[in-house]
């Protein structure tokens, strides 16, 4: 007999929601949803499938007109290559992951009689982004719980979830603005997280194979997240390196096949950069970059501009959960604070560490997958004290920080807050409302 457990109907009520909200707030609809960052992502599909010129990107001109797509910012995200060839700054792998939803979009526009443009930028292939894009998070949930439930109760599994797609801006960037590739990336890294227990709790060949596939996907959907390999390498089992090491020696031959297909997986990316620049090797983000030697570490973290705790405080909760996991499993809590610590180094040592116009810190959304296990953790421990009034303060505070996370991204999404000059006296000054006046944005920095 099916059983509706609590975490069952976490998921089930964040499908609704989603979906809901999409179809009937979001505007999805405009046929410029794909601008900016959205229209790098996606542009891959169109051009390979359609148009058959990954290349020069002849067809793009005339799209970006029809569709207003940049407001006027000609070939953005797109530079000129001594090869003569046109350079998409932005990695093929959200458009890997948008692909069956374009496929079965395009075989709809090509048989139906509706007179749809099939130039991929009409409202079929709109429906189809959005769906791939629920379809992919929802997914990722999915998993998520199936690994979550191997440590914690349904309780603390079920509001963990909740709190990740309605607390943390992945929501903002699942329902509100469509197309980024942080809620795929956000998927994959649920993937990793349960191939990589599953792998080292059972040891089964299939498992270590299909994280080379995934990993190597992660890469080529925001390169960055390489850093995310720390999880698989050095998960919490096995006492010791030599240990570890004499796993590996074991397991010789499954990581050869899973090293194989991740590197099939990375040569689409290279493949492209290959026939566009004549290098398999290319950093595509030219006149952009990082600077080690000053990562805007505290900005980034508490800033009023785009701080990852001030517009996501439960992931600031999630951190605190680190507490707790030490206490209980030792070596996983050291392999989770080693990979944020490097992460949060390389996301804000990006010179532009506020990642222009955005809701939060974006780049971080997908690290939600891996804090979800220590902010599960201080939840289930909050609870195993037993304390009604304490369950029922922790509930209050945590419904209140999907309220505001929701209100906030609602605010920005209606224009009433901004995407990216916020400081001190703006936010306060428009904290709560849902209108401002031009003399409340007198107080932007400009």
């Amino acid at each position: 007999m099916y059983m509706f457990t609590r975490s069952k109907i976490a998921l089930a009520l964040t499908a609704f929601l989603f979906i809901y909200i999409v179809f009937n707030l979001t505007k999805w609809q405009n046929k410029n949803m794909l601008a900016w960052d959205e229209s790098g992502y996606y542009i891959y599909l169109p051009a390979v499938f359609i148009y058959n010129d990954p290349g020069h990107l002849a067809f793009y001109p005339k799209i970006e007109q029809d569709y207003d797509l940049n407001s006027g910012a000609k070939w953005y995200g797109m530079h000129d290559e001594p090869t003569g060839y046109k350079l998409n700054k932005y990695t093929a792998g959200t458009a890997v992951c948008e692909m069956p939803f374009f496929l079965l979009a395009h075989w709809y526009t090509l048989n139906d009689q509706k007179d749809f443009k099939k130039d991929g930028y009409s409202q079929p292939y709109l429906v189809s982004v959005v769906f791939s894009m629920i379809f992919w998070v929802f997914a990722g949930l999915c998993v998520l719980r199936k690994f979550l439930l191997k440590y914690f109760s349904e309780s603390a599994t079920a509001i963990t979830l909740l709190l990740i797609a309605f607390g943390t801006n992945l929501y903002f960037y699942t329902v509100f603005r469509l197309g980024m590739s942080h809620p795929f990336s956000f998927a994959l890294f649920c993937f990793l997280l349960y191939a990589t227990e599953q792998w080292y709790s059972n040891e089964r060949a299939v498992n270590i194979v299909l994280m080379g596939f995934i990993l190597g996907l992660i890469i080529i959907t925001r390169p960055t997240n390489a850093v995310v390999a720390i999880i698989p390498l050095w998960w919490k089992y096995k006492e010791t390196i030599a240990d570890k090491l004499l796993f590996y020696k074991k397991q010789l031959w499954p990581i050869v096949a899973s090293m194989l297909v991740f590197l099939l997986v990375l040569m689409i990316q290279c493949s492209y950069w290959k026939y566009v620049t004549g290098k398999w090797i290319y950093f595509s983000y030219e006149g952009e970059g990082f600077d080690f030697s000053d990562p805007q570490i505290w900005k980034g973290l508490f800033s009023y501009q785009k701080g990852w705790f001030v517009y996501t405080p439960v992931a600031f909760v999630a951190v605190l959960g680190l507490i707790p996991l030490f206490r209980k499993y030792k070596r996983l809590s050291i392999v989770i604070l080693t990979y944020l610590a490097i992460n949060i180094y390389i996301v804000f040592s990006w010179r532009n560490w506020y990642y222009g116009g955005s809701f939060g810190c974006r780049p971080l959304i997908e690290s939600m997958a891996i804090m979800a296990i220590p902010l599960a953790m201080l939840i289930e421990w909050i609870f195993s004290r037993k304390k009604i009034l304490v369950n029922i303060l922790t509930l209050t505070v945590l419904g209140l920080l999907i309220t505001l996370n929701t209100f906030q991204s609602y605010q920005l999404y209606s224009n009433v807050t901004d995407w990216g000059r916020t400081n001190k006296a703006f936010y306060w000054r428009t904290f709560g409302r849902l209108e401002v006046t031009p003399e409340d944005r007198k107080l932007l920095d400009q």
